[in-house]
């Protein structure tokens, strides 16, 4: 049966996707949103202790190392932690990548590109190219592939940033001499069609390095075209933690219901303790029940505690 509840605003990671054509500085951007995002978070740490906190899963040769020790829009990019990922990019390989991250102290990864999941070496459209059999079968077979990326970004509990590559197309457009010169733009994600569902926000970025949200649960920043900055990491992260910390809540709950139990265990004991006292009728009923049980009453859980206490006292009661 469903039990519906309250609905409360509880405080979330981020999945956000960075997506444009080759050039439009979507690595540039997602590094520097998630330095405004760990910024925020930890405003008392050193540049280096905010960088180490930042990793970047490198699908595209490398070349997010270059950023590193360099200044970009007035920010200097520091040594983030690094992960030049190879082929073949399956997506058991994409999660491993992810969990080293985490492993390794990231609290915001990069995840640059998830393109290469879908249309690369080991990707998926390359696994069904080689697939034999019925071609829309097959399709059907490799579903399972997108659904553990989908688990990956959204269930390994970390602000997870992705960049998207876009199919590139060429338009021609006149210049301010009234020249018509070819201009190039991304038009569909490299992705399975459902994947841009799946993020909280999309910025869509232009060649001028331009961001529009194409989706924006946020909506703070809808409407409003701009060049990604530590500022965008930064009213990002203090969004995401309005509302209820959800794991402090349920680590409270535990660490209440273990001190319920510590007690109850407690006072059970010291109840049979005093039943036992001078009686040896209970002293035996007791030793029966440890035997039983293989362990010895200090050693009980809460809840054989209490049975054994509730056994003593009702055969005593009995006799």
């Amino acid at each position: 049966m469903f039990q519906p509840t309250k609905a409360r605003r509880e405080k979330m990671k981020a999945v956000v996707g960075f997506i444009g054509c080759s050039g439009s500085g979507k690595t540039a951007g997602a590094l520097l949103t998630a330095y405004g995002m760990m910024k925020e978070a930890y405003p008392d740490l050193t540049q280096e202790e905010i960088w180490e906190k930042i990793g970047v899963i490198d699908t595209e040769h490398g070349r997010a190392k270059l950023y590193a020790d360099t200044d970009f829009e007035n920010t200097r990019i520091g040594q983030f932690l690094h992960i030049d990922f190879e082929p073949p990019y399956t997506t058991e390989r994409y999660n491993q990548a992810v969990v080293s991250m985490k492993m390794a102290g990231c609290e915001v990864i990069i995840v640059d590109s998830l393109s290469h999941n879908w249309q690369g070496e080991g990707g998926i459209v390359e696994t069904h190219g080689k697939m034999s059999g019925n071609s829309f079968q097959n399709w059907g077979k490799l579903s399972s592939e997108t659904n553990e990326l989908i688990k990956t970004l959204t269930r390994n509990n970390i602000h997870i940033l992705a960049t998207l590559r876009t199919k590139q197309e060429y338009v021609v457009e006149l210049n301010a001499e009234g020249k018509s010169v070819p201009k190039k733009i991304g038009t569909k994600p490299v992705q399975k069609d459902e994947m841009e569902y799946e993020f909280m926000l999309n910025f869509s970025i232009g060649i001028d390095h331009v961001a529009e949200t194409s989706k924006d649960n946020t909506r703070i920043f809808e409407g409003n075209p701009q060049i990604l900055t530590p500022d965008v990491g930064r009213k990002l992260f203090k969004w995401l933690e309005l509302g209820i910390d959800v794991q402090a809540e349920e680590r409270r709950m535990r660490e209440e219901a273990a001190a319920r139990e510590s007690e109850e265990k407690a006072a059970a004991i010291k109840s049979i303790q005093k039943i036992i006292k001078g009686n040896d009728e209970a002293a035996k009923l007791l030793s029966n029940i440890e035997f039983k049980a293989n362990a010895s009453l200090v050693d009980f859980s809460a809840k054989w505690a209490k049975a054994a206490l509730e056994q003593i006292t009702k055969q005593l009661g009995g006799n």
